[in-house]
């Protein structure tokens, strides 16, 4: 008797497996994916410590003849024959519409992708003999929609120090480059009046602070390791008239001694009136000058009234 219970619970036992070696094939399933993911070289490895580190960065890029597509959509020309030269100390504008390759080419001058043909190059060298993180330490870039991280004030400018020379730097240290780089940002101010001062938390994605103060944070962190090329992507698009303003005059003082790509689609920044301009209308630059030339010329950016992609 004891003999067929135990057959009997053997063979329910069996009958119950079914399921669970589903589960386990599964999960051999999508471990295959993980470490195929975690196993895989990238193209562009910012680990490999190979490539060129130049003792000096000028600041002087240029693409020559660059086309480009995204790999999800490689038939779809995002950027064709595009050349530019952008020297080293000049305060540059690209301005065109929206989905015109703007901040394609912030990716490209970062290296986050490669061009299909053609040649980036800084101060004369071609990115893709560069070291991918000795590139990446010498630019700063603020985006249309800043990502702050769920710590305090302090850590999310710190974060702009990581890879450089001050990574491992005392936190005395440390933190007198943050004050200083939230005091040309114009952050300085709001943040000493806080309860917490540098040590308020901004919360998820900096919901805790306002749009403003989250963009003046995101440009002290791109700035605080001293960066030569500075690039903004429509930095103040999101923002209100007066954050606009503020965020404007925190740019300006930022930009100073350094290389400032502003890519927008309308000129709200004043400072841009002094600067030149490469006006964009996908997939190719058509026409590049001076903005207070262009303002009363009858060039391509102004002479196509009718046009409202290409009107100011």
């Amino acid at each position: 008797m004891n003999v067929v219970f135990a057959i009997l619970i053997g063979a329910f036992s069996l009958a119950m497996m079914a399921p669970e070696l589903q589960a386990v094939a599964h999960a051999r399933g999508a471990a295959a994916k993980l470490f195929s993911t975690i196993d895989r070289v990238p193209t562009i490895d910012s680990a490999d410590p190979g490539g060129l580190k130049p003792e000096r960065c000028e600041g002087r890029i240029t693409l020559e003849n660059v086309k480009f597509s995204y790999p999800s959509r490689p038939t779809v020309p995002i950027v064709k024959d595009l050349s530019l030269t952008i020297e080293a100390g000049a305060t540059v504008a690209l301005v065109g519409a929206s989905g015109s390759g703007k901040s394609t080419i912030v990716s490209l001058v970062e290296r986050f992708y490669d061009p299909l043909s053609g040649v980036v190059r800084l101060d004369g060298i071609d990115l893709k003999e560069l070291n991918v993180k000795w590139l990446r330490s010498q630019i700063g870039l603020v985006s249309q929609e800043p990502i702050l991280f769920a710590t305090t004030i302090k850590n999310n400018v710190a974060h702009g120090l990581v890879g450089t020379k001050w990574e491992n730097a005392p936190e005395e240290e440390k933190f007198a480059l943050v004050k200083e780089a939230c005091i040309k940002a114009n952050a300085d101010g709001f943040v000493s009046k806080l309860p917490a001062g540098y040590d308020t938390m901004v919360g998820e994605r900096g919901f805790l602070l306002s749009g403003g103060q989250k963009q003046r944070i995101a440009i002290a962190r791109a700035i605080v390791s001293d960066p030569r090329i500075l690039l903004l992507d429509e930095a103040t698009s999101a923002l209100d008239t007066q954050s606009e303003g503020i965020v404007q005059n925190a740019l300006d003082k930022a930009s100073k001694g350094k290389l400032p790509l502003l890519f927008l689609r309308e000129w709200s920044l004043t400072f841009c009136l002094r600067t030149y301009y490469y006006h964009h209308c996908s997939p190719s630059f058509h026409r590049q000058g001076c903005r207070p030339y262009s303002r009363h010329g009858r060039g391509h950016y102004l002479g196509e009234r009718n046009s409202p992609r290409t009107s100011p």
